[in-house]
């Protein structure tokens, strides 16, 4: 007698075949940068401060300025200056318009004159040392990050367009002159790092 009953196959009863019914859904039309559900948003000036919106559907990047048809001239004010950067990290860095370039990462180098970051350069693809001797002797060369107002990078950020933003990367070493613009605004940059003095909030 087998140590097992072989279990009869008992047919299952029939299912009927679902009825697939043809649904029909308008496709919505997505709205244009500046306008909601096809109406144009309200500019911000024209918003009410004491009231809390939602600026999701707004484009990124846009300005608003009263008279389009103008000229209109970004980051006039204050005194402007020229570096050269070298990122000695291993990835890239990407910089906002409206960053104190003193607080961005450490693996930026920033450098006065082109001479001094090619001297860097030299020093970060020196075979005798090793990749921390390298960046150790190529930080000789750069500009000194501390409180000096008035000498870029303390007090500076990129002269480019609100909203834009500059990438740099560590193959294009060192890069070339990036144009930067004094700070405006009550010259004050708290909250960017959390080993900064108390005194440095004050970029003057």
């Amino acid at each position: 007698m087998p140590y097992y009953q072989p279990l009869t196959t008992r047919p299952f009863p029939t299912q009927p075949e679902p009825v697939e019914y043809p649904v029909t859904q308008p496709v919505p039309t997505l709205p244009a940068p500046g306008e909601k559900l096809g109406q144009p948003l309200p500019k911000p000036s024209a918003l009410d401060p004491g009231t809390a919106y939602d600026f999701s559907e707004y484009e990124v990047g846009g300005m608003w300025v009263k008279d389009p048809a103008s000229n209109h001239v970004l980051n006039s004010q204050g005194a402007k200056a020229t570096l050269y950067v070298i990122n000695v990290g291993d990835r890239d860095i990407q910089i906002g318009s409206h960053i104190h370039l003193a607080d961005v990462n450490e693996d930026l180098l920033f450098f006065t004159d082109k001479n001094a970051a090619a001297q860097a350069e030299v020093a970060l693809t020196s075979n005798q040392l090793t990749r921390q001797q390298q960046i150790a002797a190529a930080r000789k060369f750069a500009h000194d990050r501390s409180k000096t107002p008035g000498r870029a990078p303390w007090g500076f950020r990129l002269d480019v367009a609100p909203g834009d933003s500059k990438r740099f990367s560590p193959e294009n070493a060192p890069s070339d002159k990036v144009e930067v613009v004094e700070m405006g605004g009550k010259r004050r940059v708290p909250g960017l790092r959390k080993d900064k003095p108390a005194g440095d909030v004050d970029l003057d």
